[in-house]
């Protein structure tokens, strides 16, 4: 785990039950005690998402509240990748990454949870188990939930989201699972980002990542909620308040083809993480 030294260094190291942990030292003696209960009763706490075989997500509550984070890395090749640190395993989903994209972004934006504390439990050169805690944020809900709830804010809610896709590229990063669940509502109306799993720290070209991030947020999710016209509608709406600098001709393409289309995710991963990839992709959906 040698490639996540410059990440750990200013942490608190020490093992718990058998899993080394990297704790954020403010939060040290809490979140030993709240470890060392999660370890011995996990089934006591209560679960954030629908629980996997290989996966969880549980609501850790002392003074304040955590969430935890646990992946079971099952496959002998991601096993080794992650404990390594190979470079083809970044663009993964798992929470070493989720670790290493979180400690990045979350230093230069208010968009994303902070870490408090980051574990693994292996022996060289194999990661079996994973472990993250970040802070939890009572009293939100995601944008997926309460759409399904009160449809009739669709279009209201909306331009906030554009405009937190556009104060995210402010902040130099480019979420690159922009769907309705990985965007909380809090109760002052205030928009946030959650899942960093897969992520770009920078951004290579502002345009061409709106264009993404409009597109791809359709595509994926939203169209349950509202027509494609009006989807267009409002962007447009938005572009033209928000966005008066942008290049057309990089913007719409990119956005047209992940609106319309299924990319994969390793494709999403290299056009916003490599220059020359996303070079390419230009060329190739321009033709």
């Amino acid at each position: 785990m040698r490639h996540l030294r410059n990440l750990t260094r200013t942490l608190h190291r020490q093992r718990i039950d058998g899993v080394t942990f990297h704790i954020e030292p403010s939060h040290q003696p809490e979140l030993d005690r709240l470890i060392r209960g999660f370890l011995a009763t996990p089934e006591q706490h209560p679960t954030l998402d629908i629980p996997e075989d290989s996966r969880g997500v549980f609501l850790l509550e002392g003074e304040r509240q955590w969430v935890l984070k646990r992946n079971r890395l099952t496959h002998w090749k991601k096993q080794l990748q992650n404990f390594l640190g190979l470079k083809r395993s970044f663009g993964l989903h798992d929470l070493t990454n989720e670790f290493i994209n979180l400690s990045r972004v979350s230093a230069k934006s208010g968009l994303t949870p902070q870490v408090s504390a980051f574990g693994y439990k292996g022996r060289f050169p194999f990661l079996r188990e994973e472990y993250l805690v970040v802070g939890f944020w009572a009293n939100h809900c995601d944008v997926d939930t309460r759409l399904i709830a009160h449809p009739e804010q669709v279009q209201t809610l909306l331009p906030d989201i554009f405009r937190l896709f556009g104060q995210m590229l402010d902040d130099d990063f480019v979420h690159m699972d922009p769907h309705p669940k990985n965007i909380l509502i809090g109760a002052d109306g205030r928009l946030r980002l959650i899942d960093f799993e897969c992520c770009a720290h920078t951004v290579l070209d502002r345009d061409f990542s709106l264009g993404f991030l409009l597109g791809y947020f359709y595509r994926f999710w939203f169209r349950r909620f509202i027509s494609q016209e009006d989807y267009d509608r409002l962007c447009e709406a938005y572009l033209n308040a928000q966005q008066p600098n942008l290049d057309r001709r990089i913007f719409q393409p990119v956005y047209q083809r992940f609106r319309d289309e299924k990319v994969s995710r390793t494709t999403r991963y290299s056009i916003l993480t490599c220059a020359r990839a996303q070079a390419a992709f230009m060329r190739a959906i321009s033709a």
